[in-house]
Parts: C-alpha cells; structure tokens; sequence
C-alpha cells in the first residue's frame, strides 16, 4: 500500500471516531436537558416559556462540543496531505490522535453542560421567578465545563498541523 492511501485511510478513521465519539456526550446531556424541562413543564405549566428559553440556551451551549468535533472531522477528512514516500507512523499516529482527541474530549464537556442545563430546568420549574440567576449560574457553570474540550481541540490543531 502507498503512503498516500494510508494517510488517508487514518484520516478517514480518525474523522470518523472523532464525531462519532464527539457527539455521544452533547447528545446524551442535551437529552438529559430536555427530559427535566419537561418534567419541570409538567410541575409548573404556567412557566413553560421561561423553561423552554433556559433550555434552549442551555442546550446551544452543550452542543459546542460536538461542534470542534465535526469541525476536526471536517479537517481530517478534506485536508489536503502532501505525503511524502517515507512516511513516518508518526504522522500517522498524530492524524488517529487529532480524532481520539476531540472525540473522547467531547464526551465529559458535553454530558457535564448537560447537567449544568438540566438542574437549571428544573430550577426554574420549581420557582420560576429565579429564571434570571439560575441562567447565570447554568452559563457559568457550562462555560467552565467547557473548558477541556477546548484544550482538547488545542491539542487537535497542534497534532492536525504542528507534528
């Protein structure tokens, strides 16, 4: 086989284990989200606008990232790779690492912002009149979460066009 077929056969692979492990953990917490808002619509229905609002913002921010992984993803399948015939494992090993890295770095983000959004639904729902600082802390708190998935996708460039 030639270097440039299994540079784009790790690419390949490696975009897809980055979304497809990228996007267990937003969906998982971005569902979590929506199962205790609506229970908290169920409890209190005359606040299901302010409910509803916590969710959705809650649930944009825990979609970010499933987003650096298809962003990788993207990277890793449409880059073009100038391979040179001595190919080392190396750079072959950077290309699976870009993937691992953002996808597996997705998965606590993602589930954390959940949560974070979820606790906030169900806040709201049992007193609605504390929508406004309990949005607050949820955005804190996901921001925060968030955090390593960046550093996740860091190390992603630096292995996609550094190593």
């Amino acid at each position: 086989m030639d270097s440039q077929s299994l540079v784009l056969i790790c690419a390949y692979i490696s975009g897809g284990l980055a979304m497809g492990l990228g996007a267990i953990g937003p969906a998982y917490g971005i569902g979590m989200a929506g199962a205790k808002a609506s229970e908290a619509v169920a409890r209190q229905p005359h606040a299901a606008g302010s409910i509803t609002k916590t969710m959705l913002v809650g649930q944009a921010v825990s979609e970010s990232p499933a987003i650096f992984a298809l962003l990788i993803a993207i990277f890793l399948i449409f880059k073009f790779y100038n391979v040179p015939e001595d190919i080392s494992i190396f750079n072959l090993a950077a290309l699976i690492g870009a993937g691992l890295s953002t996808g597996i770095g997705s998965l606590g983000p993602g589930v954390g912002a959940g949560m974070a959004n979820a606790g906030a639904c169900e806040g709201v729902g049992r007193d609605p009149e504390l929508e406004g600082p309990l949005l607050r802390t949820m955005l804190i708190g996901q921001a925060v979460s968030q955090s390593t998935s960046v550093y996740a996708l860091v190390i992603s460039f630096c292995l996609l066009f550094i190593i």
